[in-house]
């Protein structure tokens, strides 16, 4: 308990407002605060992180991150067996089976097991997208000849009955895609879809609803925790007017009961629900998922050019019940179609409102790099402190009362949840560089603590008064300490010769590091200037501050090049053993070829003359005929080879 020290006794604490007001404050004692960071138990009521193109492995690898950084849940890329072996983002959404995919550049089905493992460890909930209403078209013309559009071929080989049956009954399960190219009503949404030229299935059929089900039973056999589903709203429901199924109730329903049985707790789903669906109320979902709410950040994107708060406050949400929706400041349609420009702060102030609001289920795209390829990571501005202290904030008052008001140019939202209190402040204004009031109307008199900066927020008679940081966001808890934070120079695993890294820690009040795992040999952080590398080398870094304590581990390892030849380093074996054909498409001159060669399980290329290459892989036996023309039946390529990583003659592909 916090208490008022006689005011008549002690010193003043005067403030200077904007007003030019002196303002005296009590002094008062800080609050005991006993909390300590954790997220959720349920992954209903946690924040979503998209990993847009990362690898099972890459998601794995940073589970520790991401775990810090205040996600509850991590969202995959679709898990069936993409189209074209996945070269791209978009062959993800238009899959080829109903099982997890064998040969999917995310990595294979084990690889899924183990990050599921992994997560849990982290107390994290591993979701995956799942595309359901379509299967993979013959080509973006490619029409049967009702005008429905071609199934690919390559459909047959993993799902042989929907296919056989794609355009008549033949082995008496029903037509397994819909050929209704006149439906009106709901139907003319549920029953061809208009997007890209893709198959639409008839979900009403049994085989198809049978074959949905073991998709997701095998998914939660494999750990996974939650479903988002693509275009939902293009499967009908029992409630339609018009060509109404029992899909929903045959395959989610069943599969919510059969993860309940294996876990004890409730199956997250949700379903991309952009708009509102043609002729129908949300309930119609609702009942059944947690659906998208594409609108809410739109209504106050304008917020700084119109320096007026009351376009969050009044922002409306598409349901009634915040509970039963997924909210995001960017999608990755938004995003690759470019539609959103936000910087990184931007959107961090963004999601600040999305993570504070009660009930409401908020995911966070980790941009993908400016080529958009699979297995690259593009951005780890999911991890700034920005964006982790207003998880953190979601976390820990996701259940608790709230007040959302404006003042002035201020947004706010209060929370009350037992004997704790907190508050999320926005400045819609220009920040400046002096201390502001800002009205509180629930809060308790007594310090607070912006979760960001450290700074003392002190609230007294209904006023909270505030130094913001540049980023005109402040969010205030009990908690006086603040996260440690660190930033190192490099995080490449393999290095050349020698290598000096520099580590910059802040927020701390002890702080080490050790190398090599030897804890007995630890050293001051602050005697840190740069690390010199010359043999492979493991960095420990510890830092607390108060309840908060951060702990990272950075792996380096030195390389000898093999011969003077480019050195393609921790290729999978299967690339290496023949399973698959492999060529190079270099420039000057643009061309296919093979040469290389194979040593050690290094894959040695002579880059002479080159000013850059790629790798491509193509099914066992190919032969490209034609090597100078770009091959579109290309599996998979590595990304572009050239500049800096082609100079420093080696390049590692263990995410490839």
């Amino acid at each position: 308990m916090r208490k008022v020290l006689n005011v008549l006794l002690i010193s003043l604490l005067c403030v200077c407002l904007a007003s030019c007001k002196n303002i005296t404050l009590p002094n008062f004692d800080d609050f005991t605060d006993n909390y300590i960071d954790k997220l959720p138990d349920n992954a209903q009521d946690g924040l979503t992180l998209h990993a847009f193109n990362w690898t099972y492995k890459q998601i794995k690898d940073n589970l520790q991150l991401i775990a810090y950084s205040g996600f509850k849940n991590v969202l995959t890329m679709p898990v069936q067996q993409p189209k074209s072996f996945g070269s791209a983002w978009w062959a993800f959404y238009q899959p080829l089976s109903f099982s997890i995919g064998d040969k999917s550049p995310l990595g294979s089905k084990q690889d899924l097991i183990d990050l599921c493992n992994e997560a849990e460890k982290y107390n994290i909930c591993i979701l995956i997208d799942a595309v359901v209403n379509h299967m993979a078209n013959a080509g973006d013309s490619a029409k049967e000849e009702d005008g429905t559009p071609m199934v690919d071929k390559s459909v047959e080989e993993y799902e042989p009955l929907l296919y056989r049956n794609r355009n008549e009954d033949i082995d008496g399960i029903g037509l397994t895609f819909h050929h209704n190219v006149n439906a009106k009503g709901t139907g003319s949404e549920t029953q061809v879809y208009q997007w890209g030229n893709l198959p639409d299935l008839n979900t009403s059929n049994k085989y198809v609803q049978e074959r949905v089900l073991s998709f997701f039973k095998e998914c939660i056999d494999a750990g996974v925790d939650g479903f988002r589903f693509d275009a939902a709203k293009h499967i009908e429901t029992g409630k339609d007017k018009d060509y109404a199924s029992n899909f929903w109730v045959s395959t989610l329903e069943v599969a919510k009961d059969y993860y309940k049985e294996k876990t004890g707790k409730n199956l997250y789903a949700y379903g991309e629900i952009l708009a509102s669906p043609l002729g129908r109320s949300l309930d119609v979902y609702t009942s059944h998922m947690l659906i998208t709410d594409d609108g809410y950040v739109s209504q106050f994107k304008n917020i700084m050019a119109k320096k007026d708060p009351s376009l969050i406050l009044n922002a409306s949400l598409k349901a009634d019940d915040p509970k039963k929706l997924i909210a995001w400041v960017e999608s990755h349609d938004e995003y690759i179609s470019g539609t959103t420009h936000y910087t990184d702060l931007r959107i961090a102030k963004y999601w600040s409102v999305v993570a504070a609001k009660k009930g409401l289920g908020g995911l966070y795209l980790a941009r993908p790099n400016d080529t958009l390829t699979v297995g690259e990571i593009g951005s780890l501005a999911f991890s700034s402190e920005n964006v982790a202290t207003a998880n953190r904030f979601h976390n820990r008052f996701y259940d608790a009362k709230q007040y959302e008001s404006v003042f002035e140019t201020y947004y706010i939202n209060e929370k009350i949840k037992d004997d704790d209190q907190g508050a999320l402040i926005i400045n819609t204004d220009e920040v400046k560089d002096e201390t502001v009031v800002v009205k509180l109307s629930h809060l308790d008199d007594g310090n607070y603590y912006d979760s960001l900066t450290g700074k003392k927020v002190v609230v007294h008679e209904g006023n909270a008064y505030i130094d913001f940081d540049s980023n005109g966001v402040c969010i205030i808890t009990r908690s006086k300490s603040v996260h440690p934070q660190i930033e190192i120079s490099d995080t490449e695993t393999y290095f050349v010769g020698e290598k000096d890294i520099i580590i910059n820690a802040s927020n701390y009040e002890e702080g080490y590091y050790y190398l090599n795992n030897d804890i007995n040999n630890k050293q001051d952080i602050k005697d840190i200037n740069e690390i010199h590398l010359n043999t492979d080398t493991v960095i420990n870094v510890y830092l607390k501050n108060g309840k908060n304590e951060l702990n990272r581990k950075y792996e380096y390892k030195k390389i000898d090049l093999i011969s003077d030849k480019f050195n393609v380093l921790n290729l999978d074996e299967k690339y290496l053993n023949g399973e698959y054909e492999i060529y190079i498409w270099s420039w000057s001159p643009s061309k296919w070829s093979k040469d290389y060669e194979i040593k050690d399980g290094v894959l040695l290329v002579d880059t002479t003359g080159m000013t850059g290459f790629l790798i491509a892989v193509f099914e066992k036996g190919y032969e490209v005929t034609n090597i100078n023309k770009w091959d579109e039946k290309v599996i998979k390529q590595s990304v572009d080879i050239t500049g800096e990583v082609l100079s420093q003659g080696f390049v590692d592909m263990k995410d490839f």
